[in-house]
C-alpha cells in the first residue's frame, strides 16, 4: 500500500509540470481582444425606483390583479384596508 501512495506523490509533481508547460502553449491559441469593440462610453441612467399610488380598490384581489400587471420586487406591493377600500401602492 505504502509503495502506491509513493507512486501517487512522485506523479503529482511531474502531473503539474506539464500542466506548466501546456498553459504557454494554450494562451498562444487564443486571439488578442479587439479594442474596437468597446462599449459606449456614455453612461445609461437606470430608472430610479419609487413608490406609485395605485388607487383604492374594491377587494384585495382587484388590488393584487393590478399588482401583477407590472413587475415589482419582493416587498413592492402594499395594501390597507381603510373604511372598505383597499389602498395600493407599487415601487417600481
Amino acid at each position: 500500500m505504502n509503495c502506491l501512495r509513493t507512486l501517487a506523490l512522485a506523479a503529482a509533481p511531474t502531473a503539474m509540470l506539464i500542466g506548466l508547460a501546456a498553459a504557454p502553449a494554450m494562451a498562444a491559441d487564443t486571439p488578442a481582444p479587439n479594442p474596437a469593440a468597446t462599449v459606449s462610453a456614455s453612461p445609461v441612467k437606470a430608472q430610479v425606483k419609487t413608490w406609485h399610488w395605485m388607487g383604492n380598490y374594491g377587494s384585495v384581489y382587484e388590488a393584487v390583479n393590478a399588482a401583477n400587471g407590472f413587475v415589482v420586487g419582493a416587498g413592492g406591493f402594499v395594501t390597507q384596508n381603510v373604511n372598505g377600500a383597499w389602498a395600493t401602492f407599487l415601487y417600481y
